[in-house]
């Protein structure tokens, strides 16, 4: 049996089944699912969530027979390829899809409430069945008191005497057809990790409407076509695929190596960012196709000895690629990274295809300040001893003038894919670290409306329970702890951001270790810095801000950590470690700032950029 779903009938059935014949069948599935019996808790539990829907169900029967009884009522439906995530009772009631989460409190805590609105909304968002129909979040509180009830946020929070009620309130009259709703497409977007795994492992990738508006599978195929020409006509062809931060630059160049390699076999995607390969090859268990950019350069580009058999060479964040300066610091070169690439282009036999992948924002690191231009003196006569083709977006047209340039609107990838329900996060963390707070806050409603929270605490404690309380059942859920490398007072607040606690751990273990894991993120231990987390992602980061960037009133005030190596604006490569912070996580954010007054001015002006507190148990149970 391969059913996603504990139980499922109609409401007639369920009311008619015995309990113990539909305890029976949730027992086997949560076997199958995890492989282990359930808890005796767990098997309590259940017991009292059919007791509960019994008398609800039985309720609304007495009261409209002749709709009610045609209700569905699925039990644990897994949500596919979501690591296990099953909300509690799903109803279909007419055309509403009444989503149900049973708690034992008294009263529902914010993570409680989170929780069964991100089922909600990733029914609605993800799931054929659900689309264009009312998907309505319950929140069930078992102990709470007789009739109590309120609306929170767009979920119901409701004690069982009141789900009667707020049943037949959100029913509608036309009827779901439960085989085909429970048989109907469900495309979540895979993690980055999940989806070169799945690439890898030649599994299909779920096709999210969101990703195929914005336009990834064209430009993976434009790319594809760019090569295939190159190899018929012996072109050397240098492609730029733009994005905003999370947009799928990085899943792009992971499918377009997928397919080239199974064209000719000879392709390989390249990164200086070491964590983001490291954590790649451990997931993938190989280390062919994910390779470190400096090595490949070490080896491929400082002599002209060995000539590597790919065809195809896609590089992560090329706009961040070491400049001749730096070369010249680390390596005694005296040349920049794209320049060796080029030449290690010019040399591979016939054709060859190029392509950068070119983020916002995202430059850390010293070295990475000189942008496009390099690329541009790479390409160009006398660096370049062969003629190449240039296809970028058209806004990065201007970069390359002068040259062989073709622009795609394909190579423009606008819209981010890292956060499931924030598109406009990037725009929000622009405006934050702008300092432009008013505007900020105007577009933290539209996150927040789109079930995306953030949340700040200067407890930290609090912060760790949150995100606990927010996945409990989840087990393949990723929550952590992100700090600034610069910010040198959170070591007193127990959380050491400094460089031999963050150099010793194993990034790769960090975030690929399943909860229970001292190694995992989830443990809540150790936070790993911009450094760490750069081009990938938490469901849930904690991000742990300190004083190296402090609000004066008016204005952030930073205090950048003076590196050996030379910077251009160290300030700027400072505002771009918060900006990678602040847009890791893919179902919300949550901000810590420790309890010291100097540290105050940065609460306010996170408020006054639209985070909200951290509500409490009864600031959630007093809304109405």
């Amino acid at each position: 049996m391969d059913e996603t779903w504990g139980w499922a009938g109609s409401a007639g059935d369920f009311l008619s089944s015995a309990s113990e014949v539909v305890l029976s069948s949730l027992v086997a599935h949560h076997s199958r699912l995890l492989m282990q019996p359930p808890s005796s808790t767990q098997r309590r539990a259940w017991e009292a969530e059919i007791h509960t829907m019994r008398t609800a169900l039985r309720a609304c029967v007495e009261a409209e027979p002749q709709i009610a009884n045609d209700w569905s009522v699925v039990f644990e439906f897994e949500l596919p390829l979501e690591g296990g995530r099953r909300p509690d009772v799903v109803v279909l009631a007419g055309e509403g899809v009444l989503v149900i989460e049973f708690k034992t409190h008294e009263l529902p805590t914010v993570a409680d409430v989170d929780q069964v609105l991100g089922y909600a909304r990733d029914l609605h968002d993800y799931h054929a069945g659900c689309r264009d129909r009312r998907v309505v979040p319950m929140l069930l509180l078992q102990e709470a008191a007789p009739g109590f009830a309120r609306e929170y946020h767009g979920a119901w929070l409701l004690s069982p005497e009141a789900l009667p009620r707020y049943l037949h309130e959100e029913a509608g009259e036309e009827r779901i057809d439960l085989h085909g709703w429970l048989d109907a497409p469900y495309s979540p977007l895979p993690s980055l990790i999940e989806a070169a795994r799945r690439i890898f492992l030649h599994k299909p990738l779920p096709h999210v409407h969101t990703a195929i508006a914005s336009g990834i599978p064209e430009t993976v195929d434009l790319l594809g076509r760019l090569a295939e020409r190159a190899s018929i006509e012996s072109e050397r062809v240098l492609a730029f695929v733009a994005g905003v931060p999370g947009a799928g630059k990085t899943l792009v160049g992971l499918r377009l190596v997928y397919e080239r390699s199974g064209v000719d076999g000879r392709a390989t995607f390249l990164s200086g960012n070491g964590p983001l390969v490291a954590v790649l090859q451990d997931a993938l268990r190989s280390r062919v196709f994910v390779r470190d950019l400096h090595a490949f350069i070490k080896t491929y580009g400082l002599t002209e000895r060995r000539t590597p058999e790919e065809h195809v060479i896609v590089f992560d964040e090329a706009q961040r690629a070491w400049d001749e300066a730096y070369m010249w610091e680390k390596r005694g070169v005296e040349a920049s990274e794209p320049a060796l690439l080029v030449r290690v282009g010019e040399r591979i036999d016939g054709w060859a295809t190029l392509v950068g992948l070119v983020g916002e924002g995202q430059e850390i690191h010293s070295g990475e300040e000189s942008g496009l231009q390099q690329w541009k003196d790479a390409a160009s006569p006398p660096t370049a001893t062969c003629s190449w083709r240039i296809h970028c977006p058209p806004r990065l047209v201007s970069e390359f003038e002068g040259l062989d340039v073709h622009s795609h609107d394909e190579l423009d990838l606008t819209v981010t894919l890292r956060s499931r329900r924030a598109e406009h996060l990037h725009r929000w963390v622009a405006l934050l670290l702008e300092g432009s707070l008013s505007l900020a806050a105007r577009l933290a409603m539209r996150i927040h409306e789109q079930v995306y929270p953030m949340y700040l605490t200067r407890d930290l404690d609090e912060a760790r329970r949150y995100v606990i309380d927010r996945y409990e059942g989840e087990p393949e859920a990723t929550y952590g702890l992100l700090a600034s490398s610069h910010a040198k007072m959170l070591a007193r607040h127990g959380v050491d951001n400094g460089y031999m606690a963050t150099s010793r751990m194993n990034i790769a273990k960090w975030f690929n270790s399943p909860k229970g894991d001292p190694s995992s993120a989830t443990a809540l231990a150790q936070p790993v810095t911009e450094f760490g987390c750069q081009g990938l992602e938490l469901d849930l980061p904690v991000v742990c801000w300190g004083e190296d960037c402090n609000w004066d009133g008016g204005s952030w005030r930073l205090t950048p950590v003076r590196r050996r190596s030379r910077q251009h604006d160290p300030e700027q490569l400072l505002r771009n470690a918060y900006r990678v912070l602040l847009t890791r996580g893919r179902d919300g954010l949550v901000v810590w700032i420790p309890d010291d007054r100097r540290l105050d001015h940065i609460e306010t002006a996170l408020l006054a950029a639209g985070i909200r507190p951290m509500p409490g148990t009864a600031d959630v149970a007093a809304y109405a």
